[in-house]
């Protein structure tokens, strides 16, 4: 099921921006967050964040987007 994605303007202590799905608990406040766009999964929503913005420093939250946690 599609749902809109968003990344972390800051980093974590590891060095990357969390996306997370518009449902989460830990999504960040509005300030501190910017809109990926509607994905089927948060594999494509990465994908597409790396496309957009050149960075490769993202990964999903360990709440709402484990399968793309990595650590």
């Amino acid at each position: 099921m599609a749902k809109f994605y968003y990344y972390n303007k800051h980093v974590d202590n590891k060095g990357n921006h969390e996306v997370h799905s518009e449902d989460c608990s830990y999504l960040p406040n509005y300030d501190n967050r910017i809109m990926i766009g509607y994905e089927n999964d948060c594999k494509s929503a990465i994908e597409r964040a790396k496309r957009e913005t050149g960075k490769t420093n993202f990964d999903g939250c360990w709440y709402c987007s484990f399968e793309c946690h990595t650590g």
